[in-house]
């Protein structure tokens, strides 16, 4: 197939443009060609009413395979490619069972009018064997495998098969599911034996690992057995300097969105699902659901307070680690009311809060910060920065003064325009048969 005549792109110049990630005071000319940045020259001084042009988004912890829906059902993955570029979400990270839709998001890239988002994954997920409790390590109750590691062989199986799957890193669950102090254990949890030797043979062959933490204790263990990269933030305390000097050099993936929904009301709900690309990438029956809510889930469950206290800490400990540069923006989608795309829209608004001055470094963080992250993880860090001569047209226009969670004036995609219209009507299109896009 012809890429050049499926994705048509078109020589552009924007002028007078911000580009905060290269200087924040400055305005740039900026052409493209071919689908790369082929100039990025200072063309005079910003004044502050001028459209900024950021990286694409970089979504840092999602799970393609899992079903985000309140019905309990996963969407096609080709809309879920569409519904992150809607957003401008440009680079995923999926952490959980890519595998099981690699096919459906190939076919829909092969057909697709405009380049999908690019992704990296981890294969499978390891976890730990079932415990004398009888509890099974996190990640068993999800609708994709896992491998469960007891030696040495295990995880080199897990290794090796993943790798066959086109996994780069190596993503470990460990937590036992407790959020706060005297909350119940959920799952088993991997021994200091089995993290250690994990830790050592990832690092012996040149894979990054991500580890899957709830607690300040469990990240320390992990962070003494030599992980340094963190699904969540730590949710069980508020971390205080002492804790975070002895994580040094450790990063933490925000993910709000993937907690809030179990702590929200209806109008919440509303309020949340009323902003613009929720209808037009969503399927209108999770609307529907939310209107029925009488009471929060986490009462309905009778964890209303431990996990608005959880929400509550890792927002903390995420903008300490923003601080710190160590945080890496994602939401946790997949699961049950984090969407794809949308959701991230929400994730930096939730981390901005009321605090303004947040915006800048949390997009930084949320596009040259998860580029870099992006990279890494497929084995090609230190690359040149995202917007740089030579690097991909992959990029954002943002309105300045919008908020963090409205949607980019403008996506370009390997120096292809999307069109967002276009893409809300093949979502619908998606939808239209019986299945509705989605699979149980």
């Amino acid at each position: 197939m012809n890429t050049a005549l499926k994705h048509p792109r078109q020589p552009a110049t924007l002028r007078g443009v911000a580009v905060p990630a290269l200087d924040a005071a400055t305005l740039f000319d900026v052409t493209t060609e071919d689908g790369v940045f082929t100039r990025i020259d200072p063309s005079g001084t910003r004044q502050g009413d001028e459209p900024e042009l950021w990286p694409g988004y970089t979504e840092t912890h999602a799970h393609v395979s899992l079903p985000a829906n309140w019905d309990d059902t996963a969407d096609d993955p080709r809309i879920i490619a569409l519904q992150y570029l809607y957003h401008g979400v440009t680079h995923v990270v999926d952490m959980f069972g890519y595998p099981l839709v690699a096919d459906a998001w190939e076919a829909g890239r092969q057909a697709s009018p405009w380049p999908y988002p690019e992704v990296v994954h981890c294969g499978y997920a390891v976890t730990a064997m079932t415990n004398t409790a009888g509890l099974t390590g996190h990640g068993v109750e999800f609708p994709a495998p896992v491998h469960m590691l007891a030696v040495e062989a295990d995880l080199d199986h897990a290794l090796r098969s993943n790798a066959a799957r086109g996994g780069t890193f190596l993503k470990v669950m460990f937590t036992d599911g407790t959020e706060q102090p005297g909350s119940p254990v959920r799952f088993s949890r991997l021994s200091r034996e089995v993290l250690t030797f994990t830790a050592r043979m990832a690092a012996e062959r040149g894979i990054t690992a991500v580890i899957d933490c709830n607690t300040e204790q469990e990240t320390r263990w992990a962070y003494e057995c030599g992980f340094r990269l963190f699904a969540h933030t730590v949710r069980d305390r508020t971390l205080g300097a002492a804790d975070w000097k002895g994580l040094e050099g450790a990063r933490f993936v925000s993910t709000l969105a993937g907690l809030r929904p179990m702590v929200m009301t209806r109008d919440e709900f509303l309020t949340e699902y009323g902003r613009e690309g929720f209808v037009e990438t969503q399927d209108s029956r999770n609307l529907d659901f939310v209107k029925g809510i009488e009471k929060p889930f986490g009462i309905e469950y009778g964890c209303q307070e431990t996990r608005t206290a959880a929400l509550a800490d890792m927002r903390r400990n995420a903008l300490a680690a923003l601080g710190r540069g160590n945080l890496l923006v994602g939401t946790d989608s997949g699961n049950t009311g984090a969407y794809h795309g949308y959701s991230f829209l929400s994730e930096l608004d939730l981390l901005r809060g009321d605090d303004a001055a947040l915006a800048q470094p949390l997009r930084h963080q949320a596009t040259v910060g998860g580029r870099r992250y992006f990279d890494e993880l497929r084995g090609e860090a230190g690359g040149a920065h995202p917007l740089s001569v030579g690097a991909t047209a992959t990029y954002n226009l943002h309105a300045p003064g919008e908020p963090l969670s409205a949607l980019p004036s403008a996506t370009v995609v390997q120096g292809v325009a999307i069109d967002r219209a276009a893409i809300a009507r093949t979502i619908a299109g998606l939808r239209a048969p019986a299945q509705r896009g989605q699979a149980a």
